[in-house]
């Protein structure tokens, strides 16, 4: 169902799925949208949805939809290759949260990511990580740098208060930054709300997009950990 005014709001129902995916745009251009949520209702690989997600560097993976979620493609053997895809068109105060997708027989090295004024070029990459280990070993802030495996971690959280990790099949994943402060959730739906599980600050970037990524290591299977649903906003 399709609306003009001001600005086009976009929904797609796919059936029996019931999946949805809802931005809002102004008429022209999908790239100035201040909000975006989706449940990844259509299979794609790349991810695209109406050519709304962007990738453009061609040493990192792609990030695909696969059975109602989000997940990488790699292989684990290209090691900081992580798979990513981004938003553009966002104020610099950014939310960005997804649904985690764990599987019960998950094994090894899986991350996902969310990514906060994210933005790239054929060659480079840069922007803000937020990244959670499966099992909850570690929650981490890391800031990319432009060049392929040039990053810089911003802050390492190993140690969580009691009953938070490991993440879980619907829990609720979020990263905020306002000024030069990052500020990671995770929300496990138990009545506690978002519990802050790892914070940093860094001034380097002020603008970019919101975006998801996903990295693995060694012969893992990349769809093993990935994401429900996406969100982002900005004020």
């Amino acid at each position: 169902m399709v609306s003009y005014c001001r600005w086009l709001s976009v929904a797609f129902l796919v059936l029996p799925l019931a999946g949805v995916y809802s931005f809002r745009i102004p008429p022209i251009k999908a790239q100035n949208a201040r909000t975006y949520a989706t449940d990844f209702p259509v299979e794609e690989n790349p991810i695209s949805e109406r050519g709304v997600w962007r990738h453009l560097g061609v040493s990192w993976a792609l990030v695909r939809i696969f059975a109602n979620r989000a997940v990488g493609t790699q292989t684990g053997s290209g090691g900081f290759d992580d798979a990513y895809a981004y938003l553009s068109g966002f104020g610099p105060d950014q939310t960005a949260q997804a649904t985690l997708w764990k599987d019960p027989s998950i094994a090894g090295t899986h991350e996902v990511e969310l990514l906060l004024r994210w933005s790239d070029s054929a060659t480079g990459a840069r922007g803000y990580e937020c990244n959670l280990h499966w099992d909850g070993k570690y929650a981490e802030i890391v800031r990319w740098n432009g060049p392929f495996a040039d990053f810089t971690y911003i802050t390492q959280q190993s140690t969580f208060n009691a009953g938070i990790m490991p993440p879980n099949n619907g829990d609720i994943f979020k990263a905020t930054i306002s000024g030069s402060t990052i500020n990671v959730y995770l929300n496990k739906n138990d009545g506690r709300g978002d519990q802050l599980i790892v914070t940093g600050t860094d001034p380097t970037y002020t603008d970019g997009g919101p975006g998801m990524g996903f990295y693995i290591q060694d012969s893992v299977d990349p769809t093993m950990f990935g994401f429900a649903s996406f969100r982002a906003s900005s004020d």
